[in-house]
This record gives structure tokens, C-alpha cells and sequence, in this order.
């Protein structure tokens, strides 16, 4: 999920940043994997972390990015790189509320084997221009991720907010990742734009053609994936309708050789995740309402999900399917502030040839008047099936879970963020979770790898926190706000 523009916040202070010394494994003549988030091509999975209120230099709200790379035991928090505008090879510098790493996503866009990391900086300065924003690209390499690019924004304008939201995918079909880019223009009754820059991009800073598309949608979120079955990624876009009311919006971006083009409206929604649930050969579009009726009418209390299924032209529209915590065989039930669907992600997780969902739910409450657990978190993990989404089987996981590192306490958030992505190469899906305010105000990931009949491993499950990679304990950096590596 690309989450939109978060509204200012209290300042927090942090640490320097700096490239932590590594030591990866491989000869130095092995062919990188090709895999979609493998930094360093050694075949294993890596994960960014953002940390986008990380201060840096003393500079508060800078931002920082933690590269936590993946081995055959999955993560490996001893193996990191923290990232920020500090860093050597990194354009720019680090500034107070630039939020570097807002927003995160991968894809090998110089086609040379090794996946590269693109943040979004939508705050970033420009000139005398406050927050006109800026996406760099951070190349991968044999050796990890190193060196960066700017992604020329081509309408630098004081709150344009570019890199406000990004996805990395091939939507015109031709080979070459393309990026489409959030960002405030200056024309319309409708400010926000879709920038498609195509590619191949060079570290020289050269791209393919630009074009420019309106969505309709205030503070757009884009969620890249194929839908139609076909080779072309397609794009999802949430956010707010465009008339004044802020209510929940969603459209469907189908892609062209020449482009994306607006196919379809969807269901009112905040987040996305697009994934294959029915194993037909089409993507099926998942889309997360998180809200509670009183601050988004199309909401249902706790929150709600929609799965939209593929077809060879798009998305269905007769096919679509509502789910809350009252649904039967959904675990648990709907309650106010749960914020069920506010994280989604889609994989294998059990290795059946079905891809499962996990959606988290940040809100969710345990206990009763005498031991009362407000907003402890909760993840439901949910089985595709022949027939689609199933809620036969599902899982619950909290940090009482068998064997999830931690324990249930209030405030923790479990579920904030969600990334599916094999990371141990053992053909299971596996899952990142963050609960956002872990040892408040810290945070914490976890990893949890796919099990066949669990979905989750009860053994080899780990967590860590932001002192792991390098970053200071008892402050707040929002780290986990955005993940990426597939």
C-alpha cells in the first residue's frame, strides 16, 4: 500500500546517517538473480524499510531508508545499509522535513540484473520551493545498493508534492519498467496528476517519454499490478474525490502500448494490493476501507474490504465481493477503530498455487474493562482458492500468536504495514509486518516466514527494531511507514 500525504506531525530527533559497512556474500563474477527486490542479485529477497521522520545531522523529519538484505534464513538484521541524503552517492542533502523515504518501491529500471530501490521524497525543497518534492533512484549492485539518480521533476512548484506516491512496473509491455509518479500541477479543476515516465532510465538521468494523466482522485495512491492477464502492468489509484466532500475514491488504469488508460471506476477505498486469489490467470484487485462511518460514509465499522476479480479486460463488474470482521468465517469481529484493511498484501504464502491475503488491522482492541488492550493489532491471513477468497482456515495472528516474537500490549499497531515477498528463496510467500508504535515510539518489523498448513511459521519467526539497523533507540522515526522489496 502507497500510503497518501500525512498531515504535520510533532518533531522528533534522531541520529546521523550513514551506508553501514557490508560484506555480501557471492563471487564477484556470479550472475546477478534478476529477482524483482534483490539488491545485491544474490538471490534472496532484501526489504526496505522507510523510517521517513529519522533525523539526520540534527535535522529533524530528514528521513532515512533501512535496506535489511535476506539470506536462506530470511531476514537479517546484521546485514543492513541506512540510507539517506547524508550518504555518499545520494542527490541532495539532508534538510528538516524533507521526509526522505515517504514512499518506497523496487524494480531493476537499468535492466542490469540487480533490482534498484526508488524513494519518494514529496516534501523535498526545491529552489524557493517548499515541498515541489523529489524521487531518486538508488542503484543496485554486486555489492548492495549504491550511488543515486534524480528523477527530473518536470513541473518543480512550491507544494507539488512529486514522489508523493510512485509504483515501478512495465505498463506499456515493451521490456522496460516504467514509474508512475504522484504530483500537483498547476492546471485543472483537479490539481493532481499521474506522471507515466517510461523507460529504461540511466544513472546519467536519462528516461523514456512522459506523459501526463488526471485521475480524478485528490492525493492519489498508485498500486501497480496485472490485472487483464496480459503483459502490461496496470495501475490502481486510491485516495479522496476531487469535489470538496474528501470522500473515498478509487480508479482503474489499464496498461497500453502506448500509456495507461482510465478503464474503470472501483469501490471507495484508502489501499490496494492486486494479486491472482483464484489462480485464472488474472489479476484480482484487493481494495482496503479502513474508516469508520463517521469520517468516510461509504465505510463500515472497523472497516471493510473489496475484492474486485480479474478478467481478460479488466476488472469484473459483476463479481465483487464485500468483507468485514462480521462476515462469516472472517476471524474475530468489527469494531470501532480497527482500521481492518488499512494494510494489504497478496502472496503464496502456504506454496498451494493460490494467493493468500493478509490484511492487517492496526486498531485492532483485546481484552475486557479489566485488562483492556486498545489498538494492539491485528493481521488476518486469508487462503485464495479455485473459487477466489476463501474464509475457510483463516489465521488471526497477534503478538500472542504461536511463536510471533512480543506480546500483546496497547498502542503497538501490529499490522500498520504488510509486504508479501519470498524472501528465503524457499518458494512460500513470506510476510513483513510493522506495528508502528513497538516500544513507543520506536516501531518494529517482523518477519514471518510462509508455512504450508499455517501460513506462517511458528518457529521461525523473528522481529527487530530500529536499533537493529542502526537507528537510535527510545525516538520516534516512523519506521516501517512504507516497505518494499518486490
Amino acid at each position: 500500500m502507497k500510503h497518501p500525504l500525512r498531515g504535520s506531525t510533532a518533531l522528533a530527533a534522531l541520529l546521523v546517517a550513514a551506508l553501514t559497512p557490508l560484506t555480501l556474500s557471492g563471487p564477484a563474477s556470479a550472475a546477478p538473480s534478476g529477482l524483482q527486490g534483490d539488491f545485491n542479485g544474490d538471490g534472496y529477497r532484501d526489504v526496505a524499510v522507510a523510517a521517513p521522520a529519522a533525523t539526520v545531522d540534527g535535522r529533524s523529519w530528514a528521513g532515512r531508508v533501512a535496506v535489511v538484505y535476506g539470506t536462506a534464513n530470511g531476514l537479517n538484521p546484521t546485514k543492513h545499509q541506512l540510507i539517506s541524503q547524508n550518504t555518499t552517492g545520494i542527490p541532495g542533502a539532508a534538510e528538516q522535513g524533507d521526509e526522505f523515504g515517504d514512499q518506497i518501491t523496487t524494480a531493476d529500471l537499468n535492466r542490469d540484473g540487480y533490482s534498484d530501490l526508488v524513494i519518494g521524497t514529496p516534501r523535498e525543497k526545491a529552489g524557493s520551493a517548499e515541498d515541489a518534492g523529489m524521487v531518486v533512484i538508488v542503484w543496485g549492485s554486486h555489492s548492495g545498493l549504491s550511488g543515486g539518480t534524480t528523477v527530473a521533476n518536470r513541473q518543480t512548484l512550491s507544494g507539488s508534492y512529486f514522489g508523493l506516491s510512485i509504483a515501478a512496473a512495465d505498463f506499456t509491455g515493451d521490456g522496460k519498467p516504467d514509474l508512475a509518479v504522484s504530483a500537483q500541477s498547476d492546471s485543472g479543476t483537479s490539481s493532481w496528476r499521474i506522471r507515466l515516465i517510461r523507460g529504461p532510465f540511466g544513472k546519467s538521468g536519462s528516461t523514456g517519454r512522459v506523459s501526463s494523466y488526471t485521475p480524478g482522485v485528490d492525493s492519489p495512491a498508485l498500486t501497480a499490478g496485472r490485472v487483464s492477464g496480459d503483459t502490461k502492468a496496470d495501475l490502481v489509484v486510491t485516495g479522496k474525490q476531487p469535489n470538496g466532500d474528501h470522500l473515498a475514491t478509487a480508479v482503474y488504469y489499464k496498461g497500453t502500448a502506448d500509456g495507461i488508460s482510465k478503464s474503470a471506476s472501483l469501490r471507495a477505498a484508502a489501499t490496494a494490493a492486486i494479486g491472482d486469489l483464484d489462480k485464472d490467470g488474472y489479476g484480482d484487485i484487493v481494495l482496503g476501507n479502513p474508516e469508520n462511518p463517521d469520517d468516510e460514509p461509504s465505510a463500515s465499522t472497523g472497516g471493510k474490504i473489496h475484492i474486485v476479480y480479474g478478467t481478460s479486460s479488466g476488472p469484473s463488474a459483476g463479481r465483487r465481493v464485500t468483507l468485514t470482521q462480521n462476515t462469516s468465517g472472517v476471524p474475530d469481529s468489527s469494531e470501532y477503530g480497527d482500521r481492518f484493511g488499512q494494510a494489504l498484501a497478496i502472496g503464496d504464502f502456504d506454496k498451494d498455487g493460490y494467493k493468500d491475503l493478509a490484511v492487517g488491522a492496526p486498531g485492532e482492541t483485546f481484552g475486557d474493562e479489566s485488562h483492556y488492550l486498545s489498538s494492539a493489532g491485528a493481521i488476518t491471513l486469508l487462503r485464495g482458492s479455485a473459487s477466489g477468497l476463501s474464509t475457510a482456515r483463516p489465521v488471526l495472528l497477534t503478538q500472542d500468536s504461536p511463536g510471533v516474537p512480543g506480546s500483546l500490549e496497547p498502542g503497538d499497531g501490529f499490522g500498520s504495514s504488510l509486504l508479501a515477498s519470498d524472501v528465503n528463496r524457499d518458494g512460500h510467500a513470506d510476510l513483513t509486518a510493522v506495528a508502528d508504535n513497538e516500544n513507543d515510539p520506536e516501531g518494529a518489523v517482523w518477519f514471518l516466514p510462509g508455512a504450508s498448513s499455517t501460513l506462517y511459521s511458528t518457529s521461525a519467526s523473528t522481529s527487530f527494531g530500529p536499533t537493529r539497523v542502526g537507528l537510535p533507540a527510545g525516538e520516534y522515526s516512523a519506521f516501517g511507514a512504507d516497505l518494499a522489496g518486490q
